[in-house]
């Protein structure tokens, strides 16, 4: 199944619920589990496939070296499969939004709806010093301290809101994960491909983002010189958007993807 970056790809997918597509991928360092707190909710109008990334969770590997492009390639393949070449919604997170927009920017209006939350390929953004994960000799208590150390620093912005359940998932993903999508996220490969994009769009971030909040202002300037009737939204939380603020996530991506 590892195609090393030629030939077709079978990504994994979780898929949940019935009626119009709606396609959901994930971050970096992560897998579908980045929407374990919106499938359901959204699966109650949507026919929801939540996908994890060439490298991630439980998709085969690819090359580290491979191209941006090829990358979206695999993805594109894919999702063909996953769709039946029907139209269908998308929504990306973080890495995962540059994954969207390019993959938007490609298949054109069979991409019905779009929207990007906590998305990274604007250009580079400030450093974040995570701490590294212990290895398995350290123990399981100074690993799952890494991991709610980073949670605070990268993903939410509420302490009280890292619980078990986040710790876990973060752990889960850091074990699964092959490639390292952060060149792709420190590009302005969304920027770009914001000028190719024929659908309806709709921005969601953190107003605690910790890679984006500084620099929101010119992201929305940018984004609306470029789509003047797209959303921009801005809910208190941080990175995890759709995990912290959960409710009010779901409520902007049912009320946009059903308009």
């Amino acid at each position: 199944m590892n195609d090393a970056g030629t030939g077709a790809l079978r990504l994994a997918v979780r898929t949940l619920g019935a009626g119009p597509r709606v396609v959901l991928i994930h971050g970096g360092m992560g897998s579908s589990n980045h929407w374990i707190r919106n499938v359901e909710a959204l699966a109650t109008h949507f026919t929801v496939h939540a996908i994890d990334l060439p490298g991630y969770g439980d998709s085969p590997g690819i090359a580290k070296s491979v191209a941006r492009e090829h990358y979206i390639d695999r993805v594109v393949e894919s999702l063909e499969t996953t769709v039946c070449g029907e139209d269908f919604a998308l929504a990306g997170f973080s890495f995962g939004a540059v994954v969207a927009a390019m993959t938007a920017a490609r298949l054109g209006h069979r991409v019905r709806k779009l929207s990007l939350l906590g998305a990274a390929g604007f250009g580079p953004s400030a450093k974040i010093d995570l701490r590294p994960i212990p290895p398995a000799a350290a123990g399981t208590s100074a690993r799952r301290e890494a991991f709610r150390y980073n949670l605070g620093i990268l993903m939410i912005a509420d302490p009280a809101a890292i619980g078990e359940e986040a710790i876990d998932l973060y752990a889960a993903n850091f074990a699964r994960t092959r490639y390292d999508g952060r060149r792709h996220s420190a590009s302005d490969a969304t920027v770009r491909a914001l000028e190719h994009i024929a659908c309806p769009l709709q921005v969601i971030y953190g107003e605690q983002d910790s890679v984006a909040h500084a620099d929101l202002e010119r992201r929305r300037a940018l984004l609306l010189r470029r789509h003047p009737n797209a959303q921009f939204v801005v809910l208190p939380g941080g990175h995890w958007i759709q995990y912290e603020a959960a409710a009010a996530v779901n409520r902007c991506l049912v009320d946009f993807f059903r308009r």
